[in-house]
């Protein structure tokens, strides 16, 4: 009987890349947050249509 091995290669995963990910995304939550707590306690007219308009659609 003939035995085969056939190699198996596992990628290891870098955590740096992982970190990259969750640093860029931090970034851009600290950068879109002031626009967003702005929005939240004094939200525009303009914002304020746009949501009922897609709220009604919804119905």
């Amino acid at each position: 009987m003939t035995k085969t091995f056939t190699q198996t290669n596992f990628k290891k995963l870098s955590k740096s890349n992982a970190s990259d990910d969750d640093s860029s995304g931090q970034t851009f939550y600290k950068t879109i947050k002031p626009k967003l707590d702005e929005l939240y306690r004094e939200p525009s007219d303009e914002t304020i249509a746009k949501i009922l308009k897609y709220a009604s659609k919804k119905r």
